[in-house]
């Protein structure tokens, strides 16, 4: 499997186990043991190179050069990385505004402040960056808003985004940094519309394709399923419809003989169906 697309499985997984957490415990669960649960989904791959969900016991620099004189940025210290998480949980991850406060902030200014914090104490060996972005969309759910994926939109602005943060761990200057992250969301938000239209009309088409079949039969209710779950094997399609394995497996062929699937594991078991058109509007790079 190639790295970026081990890379985005990982990140599915850590996202999806820190959206049902949130589900179960609200803000609460957003806390510093759920940061290592997920930093050691989206590291797995990693582990036998440095520990994984665990804070780094070294001293780390970011900067092209090999010295630590060369950094651009210098980190906290190892012994200080648990007592600034510790106080980035208190102060925004459980943040909870009194009612005698005159200014509340808003969830945009949370955003902002938890990943640059988040990224200023770069609390692991590796994978600080995916790590501090995933929890852009967690603190977005945990607030009761759609978990937007902004990390496609920051990557796309890489060398802005680090300056942005560099601006902010270097100068204390959160413009650039509130600036970009306000336009990330705008334009997530954005591509969130587009992408949910167009899926809506591919529904559509197919639900034409299949108007043979029983309307609530497994063959019918499966590309609505497909939506959210465009890669799976027939035990995930029979569980997400709840429904006997031969059952899934018929409404599988049914839709590949439609030409709605295809593929992707000839397995004469473990056949694993791919819904093509899906992946490829979710590869898609906005217009």
């Amino acid at each position: 499997m190639p790295p970026d697309v081990k890379i985005t499985e990982r990140y599915v997984m850590a996202l999806q186990q820190g959206l049902d957490r949130i589900h179960e415990g609200g803000r609460d669960a957003l806390d510093l043991r759920l940061i290592h649960e997920l930093h050691a989904v989206l590291m797995h791959d990693d582990a036998k190179r440095f520990p994984i969900g665990a804070y780094r016991t070294e001293q780390v620099w970011i900067g092209p050069g090999e010295r630590i004189e060369d950094a651009t940025f210098v980190p906290a210290p190892p012994a200080d990385v648990l007592g600034c998480m510790e106080e980035l949980a208190t102060s925004m991850l459980n943040y909870a505004p009194r009612d005698d406060e005159q200014m509340v902030l808003s969830v945009l200014a949370q955003l902002a402040i938890v990943h640059a914090q988040f990224e200023t104490i770069h609390p692991y060996h590796d994978g600080n960056g995916r790590t501090g972005r995933l929890l852009l969309p967690l603190l977005l759910a945990a607030e009761g808003y759609p978990p937007l994926y902004l990390s496609g939109s920051l990557l796309r602005a890489k060398p802005a985004y680090y300056a942005a943060l560099a601006s902010v761990q270097l100068r204390g200057d959160w413009s650039p940094w509130l600036q970009l992250l306000c336009r990330a969301v705008v334009e997530s938000c954005n591509e969130s519309i587009a992408i949910g239209q167009d899926l809506a009309a591919l529904l559509q088409r197919w639900e034409r394709q299949l108007a043979g079949y029983r309307t609530h039969s497994a063959t019918r209710r499966l590309p609505r399923f497909l939506l959210g779950h465009p890669v799976l094997s027939v035990l995930q399609a029979a569980a997400g419809l709840d429904i006997s394995q031969p059952a899934a497996n018929t409404a599988l062929n049914n839709l590949l003989a439609a030409g709605i699937v295809r593929l992707v594991n000839e397995q004469r078991w473990g056949r694993v169906f791919q819904a093509t058109e899906i992946v490829q509007r979710l590869e898609q790079a906005p217009g």
